[in-house]
């Protein structure tokens, strides 16, 4: 199956009959990206946040907060979607600074500097149709297809931003060997979390090699659920 990344997050945006957003017309933008080190953990970000080094959040001088970067390795093109939740680095020789997590999705973590390109994504907006779909159905695809798990489960990553958790599992989707990438959403209102999970895994010891495999590839915080 050819997964191609406009194909996957385009047909999302258009199921809701809104028709994808227009890129923004900046170029991209290539230089150095850095990641933070372990002793900012729990510190006030710039936007007031505490921040984990397990978010895929990153710095930038002047992205807008809550601006989702798309931000690719250059040597390896790896990607991650990152949101801007920080200012920063004030090292001008760099041009973004990553959270860990973020830097092992990439392959930069370990190797200092790496040269990255950065683009702005506003294909997908919030919507009451996004909205409606993510918070009356508790398991989806991540095109929104309703679904259900079996066996043995990963839950990878939880957030409360949707659109971020979209973007990241479109990007899992697209960049693993795997057949599906879930959407599993908890709880009500503001309260209401999303985790990204891959599924029917048969066997528990099938589950724990696959969680050691993304753990390698850059998730720190793997859970292994039982349906």
């Amino acid at each position: 199956m050819i997964k191609l990344w406009v194909i996957t997050i385009i047909s999302f945006s258009l199921m809701f009959g809104e028709g994808p957003q227009q890129p923004s017309k900046k170029k991209f933008i290539e230089g150095k990206a850095s990641y933070y080190g372990k002793e900012f953990e729990g510190r006030k970000t710039a936007n007031g946040e505490i921040f984990s080094n397990a978010k895929f959040t990153a710095a930038h001088r002047k992205y807008p907060f809550n601006t989702y970067l798309r931000v690719i390795n250059l040597k390896n093109h790896l990607s991650v979607t990152v949101r801007v939740n920080d200012r920063g680095p004030y090292n001008y020789t760099r041009i973004v600074d990553l959270s860990e997590t973020a830097a092992r999705r990439i392959g930069s973590y370990m190797h200092g500097l790496t040269t990255v390109r950065i683009e702005e994504l506003n294909i997908l907006q919030r919507n009451k149709e996004i909205d409606r779909l993510f918070t009356c159905t508790d398991v989806l695809d991540c095109l929104g297809n309703e679904e259900k798990l079996s066996g043995f489960s990963l839950s990878l990553y939880t957030t409360s931003d949707l659109i971020h958790i979209l973007y990241l599992a479109n990007e899992l989707y697209l960049q693993e060997d795997v057949d599906k990438v879930y959407i599993v959403g908890n709880g009500d209102g503001r309260n209401r979390k999303y985790q990204m999970v891959i599924s029917n895994y048969p066997t528990k010891k099938e589950a724990l090699v696959a969680k050691d495999f993304f753990e390698r590839k850059g998730f720190m915080k793997v859970g292994l659920m039982k349906s």
